[in-house]
């Protein structure tokens, strides 16, 4: 307790009592004055009693008030002076704990003194808390499925199941640029496909339809899906896949480079790995076949995709061709460096340049409806020694 300010407050009443002491007494004096002049007279004594009792009632409750306030001080004053027996030390702990790198130090009081001894926690522990969304990673040098699943702290095939498109169920087709979904539990993340439903998704994953009503879809059963609507699917089981990439298909071969012109100038690139992944990710067919019986002179295969999905390169390469091309529209072609050369038509837009390394799963632009076409859809060629190929013969 400040003692100093407890003797001002004594020093302000000792002041504040004499002023009304001196009061009191002139009004008394007074009262007396007129009651000896008048003591002959009941009646004006009277009036003289009744005009001064309101006065001296408030005087005499001040007086009293005073007289408690002090009697109350004087036990705050008693109890807050410091003694031999009353005194509570506050010592330091033997190993004092700073907080935070601001010298906060935790402090203990003595039981042998009669105070309360508080544990020091030097760490605060902050629950770890789901996450409430999906969110997205665009992967670095060095980075693999194992380690973003440990970073993540999800399975690896999660982060495989989360994202069959991007990788096309190949996880070896990793590389710096690639974007991939990251959900916030162990499943997968699912795109609807025309025609499904709720409870065609759980039968596919093999989880109860009520799982798929959950706090990231925003859905509830009986809800109609829209094609391309991205679901969280908690402990689904996706589609098999290998972890390891395959041996190079036969009759298609690998290359230790690609080379190839744009314009006079020669450029070369990385080799083929010898086989083709899915240039959409997906075996869905949306037009025209190769040689169909409805277009015998159509010479690729026509692969459905929406408007701005990724096309990906079918395998390593440089591109020998990036630009508008008549009904082709945007047109991109990679040479593999072993007699194959790919054809990406009807691209909406251009994102690789001539003379440009590619890999396999490199987006060379996105799905798009330029050119010669009633409707966004890749227009997919394969070509050995410039010879068109059935692109079907050569899908994973």
């Amino acid at each position: 307790m400040d003692t100093n300010k407890y003797s001002s407050q004594e020093s302000g009443v000792q002041k504040l009592k004499g002023a009304v002491s001196r009061s009191f007494g002139r009004a008394l004096a007074d009262v007396m004055a007129r009651a000896w002049r008048l003591c002959g007279d009941r009646q004006a004594v009277a009036s003289l009693l009744g005009r001064y009792s309101a006065h001296l009632g408030v005087l005499a409750l001040t007086l009293l008030l005073f007289v408690f306030g002090r009697a109350t001080f004087a036990q705050i004053s008693s109890a807050n002076t410091p003694n031999s027996s009353s005194r509570v030390v506050a010592e330091p702990l033997a190993t004092p704990t700073v907080a935070g790198g601001g010298g906060v130090r935790a402090w203990q009081l003595t039981a042998s003194q009669g105070g309360i001894a508080r544990k020091a926690i030097p760490h605060t522990f902050v629950p770890e808390r789901q996450r409430l969304e999906v969110i997205t990673y665009t992967l670095q040098a060095g980075d693999t499925i194992f380690g973003l699943a440990e970073q993540f702290n999800l399975s690896p095939y999660t982060i495989v199941w989360s994202n069959m498109e991007p990788l096309q169920g190949a996880p070896w087709l990793v590389q710096p640029g690639l974007t991939l979904y990251i959900p916030p539990v162990d499943g997968a993340y699912h795109t609807v496909a025309a025609g499904e439903s709720i409870e065609s998704i759980a039968e596919d994953y093999e989880i109860e339809p009520l799982a798929l009503v959950n706090d990231w879809n925003g859905i509830g059963l009986g809800d109609s899906l829209r094609e391309g609507q991205l679901l969280v699917v908690p402990g689904g089981t996706g589609a098999d896949f290998d972890w390891e990439a395959p041996a190079p298909a036969p009759g298609v071969g690998s290359a230790s480079y690609s080379s190839g012109f744009c314009g006079d100038v020669n450029v070369t690139g990385p080799g083929a790995n010898g086989w083709f992944v899915l240039p959409t990710g997906s075996y869905a067919v949306s037009g025209w076949y190769f040689a169909d019986p409805r277009n015998p002179t159509h010479i690729g295969l026509d692969y459905r995709c929406h408007l701005g999905d990724a096309i990906y390169s079918a395998d390593n390469g440089v591109v020998v061709f990036a630009g508008w091309s008549g009904g082709y529209g945007n047109l991109v072609k990679v040479d593999h460096g072993n007699g194959y050369v790919t054809y990406y038509a009807h691209l909406d837009s251009i994102w690789v340049s001539c003379g440009q390394a590619v890999y396999q799963g490199s987006v060379v632009g996105p799905c798009g409806t330029t050119g010669y076409s009633t409707g966004p859809h890749l227009h997919y060629e394969i070509r050995k020694n410039g010879v068109p190929q059935n692109p079907q013969l050569f899908e994973p």
